[in-house]
């Protein structure tokens, strides 16, 4: 039997998203950052407990000013993929800004890392044709960025989709439906019934100042990973494993 591909991720470090939306005017002072200081610790050692292969989007402005602590995640095997600059709406951006802002998180992850990241997914949801193209010049291998499809499918290149769908972001039920914790583990439960009748894979997404801060979406996101673990139709993967099914 061909197993259903899951696979888990985090998305956004810090502060850049706020910043770029006009939240804060500065970067949180030490000891006033819970989503980083909180939220990234809990989540990454729920990740641990159950050995799950994790892959990190990490703004190019956050590899700047977290850099001990991206390499400390590539240090402990989380493959970290590039996330935009500082969390624009990416199909908003023009053509050449786009293209500026990939430029120069690219090379930020690049000098963090010590290598350059092949991995992006775009800030906002929807990837645009050009910023594939410019994905593929520089050599990334998967656009995790939103599809329309579950199904991945090659883009330009050697670059490869590999799309999520709305519904394994935590965002969609705890930001945006005001969903309880077993509400969004239902509707997670009932992605996997869906990805394992479509015969498609299956990606998470979890933020560490939506799902890393409340003891109770911790929970359910511990539940979620012992539902995944636990079904003989599922096999939990990196996410640029799913990239090697297309032939």
């Amino acid at each position: 039997m061909t197993k259903t591909l899951v696979s888990f991720t985090l998305d956004n470090l810090g502060d850049a998203a706020d910043l770029y939306r006009g939240n804060i005017v500065a970067p949180r002072p030490k000891g006033a950052n819970y989503a980083l200081e909180t939220g990234v610790p809990a989540l990454l050692e729920m990740y641990a407990r159950h050995r799950i292969p994790l892959t990190y989007f990490v703004e190019g402005w956050s590899a700047d000013h977290y850099p001990d602590l991206v390499r400390d995640f590539a240090s402990r095997g989380i493959h970290i993929g590039m996330h935009g600059w500082q969390h624009e709406i990416w199909h908003l951006l023009d053509d050449a800004e786009a293209e500026e802002l990939l430029l120069r998180a690219h090379k930020s992850l690049t000098a963090t890392l010590g290598q350059a990241p092949t991995t992006f997914r775009a800030p906002g949801g929807k990837t645009t044709a050009h910023t594939q193209k410019v994905l593929a010049q520089l050599g990334y291998r998967v656009d995790a960025s939103y599809q329309d499809s579950a199904q991945p499918s090659r883009a330009a290149g050697e670059l490869v989709n590999v799309p999520y769908q709305w519904q394994g972001v935590d965002a969609t039920h705890w930001l945006w439906h005001k969903r309880s914790p077993a509400e969004a583990l239902a509707q997670w439960r009932q992605a996997i019934e869906q990805s394992v009748l479509a015969a498609t894979p299956l990606v998470f997404i979890f933020h560490s100042h939506v799902m890393g801060m409340q003891n109770e979406r911790i929970a359910a996101g511990n539940d979620l990973i012992e539902t995944v673990l636990a079904d003989e139709r599922l096999q939990v993967v990196p996410l640029t494993a799913i990239r090697e099914t297309i032939a």
